[in-house]
């Protein structure tokens, strides 16, 4: 069962999403539980409660509580859900990289833009979790790559880094990029040294990366341009 959180104070809209939800629920055969919210400090406190979304669809722009301001409170709680922000401009693109979006929806909402967006979550959270796997030391390891935060090049090793340590493995980090291609979670090589997981990047400048836990990558002044790209196509921007 999939917990979904749609938070807008725009009774209509947060009534036509519920039912969009409902729908592609029906249609895709997948359990869906939706709660609605009236405001952002709503949906703050059901998360500070324990609540744990696998999806939230927010509106930016809200009296009481910006969406903006709620996404970063829910972001500090929860690095795994799977924010939408909803808009009636697409002028908060480079802010909203701080709690890592997965996606825009612009309003008037287009029923087919709503559905292409749903169905590529859907396709980003997958049925089963995804392992990186690797041979170190004659002894096997896999690891969640939710989990990994970045690999670095060390000379003939890479080290990979992840939420509870580091291994390291006897592979070039260009060999790691091309295995990673085919997996659903999205890695941006962002240095010749790094190839840093989107879903751990809280900030993206010229020359760094800041990640979750504060810690900054240097970019590389040949691959800006690269990994600005990378980051906006990591983020499926959709619009009308």
């Amino acid at each position: 069962m999939l917990e979904i959180g749609v938070c807008d104070d725009d009774h209509l809209l947060l009534w036509e999403m519920e039912k969009y939800l409902l729908e592609l629920g029906y249609e895709t055969g997948v359990n869906l539980e939706v709660d609605t919210y009236a405001d952002g400090e709503e949906i703050v406190r059901a998360v500070m409660k324990g609540k744990r979304f696998d999806i939230i669809y927010m509106d930016i722009e809200m009296q009481n509580l910006s969406g903006m301001c709620a996404a970063k409170r829910i972001r500090e709680m929860d690095r795994a859900v799977q924010l939408v922000f909803v808009t009636s401009h697409e002028s908060y693109m480079k802010e909203a990289f701080l709690v890592t979006p997965i996606g825009f929806l612009v309003k008037p909402l287009d029923k087919s833009e709503f559905t292409d967006m749903f169905n590529h979550i859907l396709r980003m959270i997958g049925t089963e979790d995804q392992f990186y796997r690797f041979r170190y030391d004659r002894s096997d390891y896999k690891i969640l790559l939710k989990e990994v935060v970045y690999f670095e090049s060390k000379g003939r090793m890479t080290e990979i880094v992840w939420e509870g340590g580091r291994y390291r493995l006897y592979k070039n980090l260009e060999a790691i990029e091309e295995e990673l291609r085919s997996q659903k979670m999205r890695f941006v090589r962002i240095h010749k040294s790094y190839l840093v997981n989107y879903w751990h990047i809280s900030r993206f400048s010229a020359d760094i990366v800041e990640l979750m836990d504060g810690m900054c990558l240097p970019v590389s002044r040949s691959r800006r341009k690269e990994v600005e790209v990378n980051l906006y196509e990591a983020m499926d921007w959709c619009h009308v």
